[in-house]
């Protein structure tokens, strides 16, 4: 029986991007939150949670959201998923 909410985290993040295209902080929180809600988070919901994280652009990148990023891989154990995405938003904050 899968009781994962990774569709329900998705179906989220795909409601934040529809309002204003991007992904706020709270936003991120919320669908974290989502996945949060059975007392565990999944590897469904991780890979959910990678996949909105690699698809933030630079101009998502406060130092808010950074610091939430940052949070969130460390909680989560995202490491070993994150480093092609968390280089690629250093490349943008750079510029």
């Amino acid at each position: 029986m899968d009781n994962s909410d990774w569709k329900e985290m998705k179906q989220s993040a795909f409601e934040a991007f529809k309002n204003d295209g991007m992904m706020s902080v709270r936003e991120l929180e919320k669908i974290v939150d989502i996945g949060l809600a059975d007392g565990k988070f999944d590897n469904s919901e991780k890979e959910v949670l990678v996949n909105i994280i690699s698809n933030l652009t630079g101009a998502e990148m406060t130092d808010a959201m950074w610091l939430k990023v940052d949070e969130l891989i460390h909680k989560f154990d995202l490491h070993g998923d994150s480093e092609a995405f968390i280089e690629h938003l250093e490349d943008e904050h750079d510029l």
